[in-house]
C-alpha cells in the first residue's frame, strides 16, 4: 500500500483543530469575519462557498496570499483586527 507512507498535504482534520471554548478553527474563523463584515451566515464549521469567498476577499483585501483555506495564522489576524 504506497498510499500509506504518503501524507496528505492538507489533511481535513487540520481544518477542524480545535481553537477556543471547544469550536472549530473554521467555525471561529466565520465567526471573526461575520464581526469584521464578512457575510458567511451562521458559523457552521463547514468551509462552504460563502466562507472560502469572504477568506479570500479578506486576505485579498489585506494584501495577504489568497488561497481562500482557514489556518491557524488567518485566523490569529482575524482576532487581532477583530479584538
Amino acid at each position: 500500500m504506497p498510499e500509506a507512507n504518503q501524507v496528505a498535504q492538507n489533511p481535513a482534520w487540520v481544518a477542524q483543530a480545535p481553537a477556543k471554548k471547544g469550536t472549530t478553527l473554521v467555525s471561529r474563523a466565520q465567526t471573526l469575519l461575520n464581526r469584521l463584515g464578512y457575510d458567511v451566515g451562521a458559523p457552521d464549521g463547514m468551509v462552504g462557498p460563502r466562507t472560502r469567498t469572504a477568506i479570500k476577499t479578506f486576505l485579498e483585501r489585506n494584501g495577504l496570499d489568497q488561497t481562500g483555506d482557514v489556518s491557524l495564522p488567518l485566523v490569529d489576524q482575524l482576532e487581532r483586527l477583530s479584538s
